[in-house]
């Protein structure tokens, strides 16, 4: 009877062993499922950051090449270097025998710091760019026809009415009626009309104290309050106001005092 008993307390501890096994086994079979499913999904992530980083340093090439040719073509390759590797860093791995992923993940972080130093880099050329070309538009330089020859200078003159001397303020351009009259910076119109011998007049103001005139037109272009970009024909050549012929009497005021206009139509430009 005791032996029956003992048989029969084993047999049931070897069942609980089995059903135990048995459960141990399905819970192997799904943990292999599930690292077999994070492996195909750490690989699909570990390819999509690949290409992503592949795609990126290709961006960051583009982005320097293109940073260089404008930093030589502005003469600034000296203070924006884009043909050379940024100043960037960050602690060193721990262990020398790092895997393909984090390679990759510390590649991503370098690209990203990199890209980071290109877009400040980028933005002060900009800037830099964005000054000079609006300092550029507002230097006084060149002259005020397209085409025209200087027919009276600045200074002392014969004046052309009754034969006294006089002191010109300006210089005459004389040319073909109706051909354009330039501004020779940007500025703000500040005057667009008829005044008294002048005839039409237009006058710019530039900033920093300097401010243009432009007169005896035979009709003005812009209007008071226009902002004109250097270069633009802003009236068309005429004989208005107390004139003998088609040309452009054109003054140069710094701080409202009436300069010579040839040191401003032969300066070199910027």
């Amino acid at each position: 009877l005791f032996f029956m008993g003992w048989s029969w307390w084993q047999s049931s501890k070897i069942d609980e062993y089995q059903n135990q096994l048995s459960h141990v086994s399905e819970q192997l079979l799904f943990d292999r499922h599930e690292l077999n499913s994070f492996h195909t999904y750490a690989q699909t992530v570990f390819s999509e950051h690949a290409k992503k980083a592949a795609l990126l340093e290709a961006k960051i090439a583009r982005l320097e090449a293109l940073g260089g040719q404008v930093a030589d073509m502005a003469g600034l390759n000296q203070e924006f270097d884009f043909y050379s590797a940024p100043p960037v860093g960050g602690p060193e791995a721990e262990n020398s025998m790092v895997s393909d992923a984090a390679s990759v993940m510390r590649a991503l972080d370098y690209m990203q710091q990199k890209v980071s130093v290109r877009e400040h880099e980028l933005k002060a050329l900009e800037s830099l760019l964005s000054n000079r070309s609006l300092t550029k538009e507002r230097y006084l330089a060149g002259r005020p026809v397209t085409w025209g020859w200087l027919s009276s200078p600045f200074g002392k003159r014969i004046d052309p009415f009754h034969g006294r001397v006089r002191w010109h303020k300006g210089v005459d351009y004389a040319g073909e009626w109706g051909s354009n009259v330039l501004a020779v910076a940007s500025g703000v119109v500040v005057w667009s009309g008829d005044r008294y011998g002048f005839g039409q007049m237009i006058e710019l103001n530039h900033g920093n104290g300097y401010v243009t005139r432009y007169a005896h037109n035979s009709e003005n272009h812009v209007n008071i309050g226009e902002v004109v970009k250097k270069g633009q024909a802003i009236a068309a050549m005429g004989s208005s106001g107390r004139s003998t012929g088609p040309h452009v009497h054109f003054e140069v005021l710094k701080n409202g005092k009436a300069v010579n206009p040839e040191r401003y139509i032969y300066r070199r430009s910027l």
